[in-house]
């Protein structure tokens, strides 16, 4: 089942889940569901316990999923939601972190190199934050599922809720531009 597409899994475990496959798809999904969380959350024991649960979600509802998207466009719909879900519930509690988050040029080589080695950098706390100084909530999230993720600009657009293809190639562009001042101004290249 290796060899399996993620939308294959998906579609047989909806059909006739099984240990074997539902084990199979939470080995490619609960790292990046962690991650994707703690984009929101920022603080490890909150995205562990949100992960759980996005998990958990998913594997109960995964007969919903049509097919129509990649499986990973889906899970990080589910996701998306489910954070802000549970953000929205906290909001007292998290409105400093939400307002930190919203507010607010190097080579694409660096930036996608340095991007796609974060798993690596030790200190990924430091890089969210600095990111966080300087782009948007939309555009981290644009950038993290283009670059980190693979998505098409199409599949953003349909995950951010853009009007148009046009939106999401706005705020790739703006995210990609901040995103090399952030490599040049805080040395993320030299450090890794």
């Amino acid at each position: 089942m290796q060899s399996a597409t993620d939308e294959e899994l998906a579609k047989e475990i909806g059909r006739e889940p099984g240990d074997r496959l539902c084990t199979e798809l939470f080995r490619r999904y609960s790292k990046k569901i962690y991650l994707w969380s703690f984009g929101y959350t920022h603080e490890v024991e909150e995205a562990l316990e949100l992960s759980q649960e996005i998990l958990a979600k998913i594997f109960r509802n995964i007969r919903s999923f049509s097919g129509r998207s990649r499986f990973s466009t889906w899970a990080y719909q589910v996701t998306r939601n489910h954070c802000l879900g549970e953000l929205s519930k906290r909001r007292v509690r998290w409105r400093d972190r939400l307002l930190s988050f919203e507010e607010g040029a190097g080579s694409e080589a660096i930036e996608a190199e340095v991007f796609s080695r974060v798993d690596e950098i030790k200190d990924l706390e430091r890089i969210l934050d600095a990111a966080r100084e300087y782009m948007s909530m939309d555009e981290i999230e644009a950038f993290v599922l283009h670059y980190r993720e693979g998505l098409t600009v199409n599949e953003i657009t349909k995950i951010i809720g853009c009007a148009n293809a046009t939106g999401a190639r706005t705020l790739l562009q703006s995210a990609r531009r901040k995103f090399g001042r952030l490599i040049e101004e805080k040395g993320f290249g030299n450090d890794a």
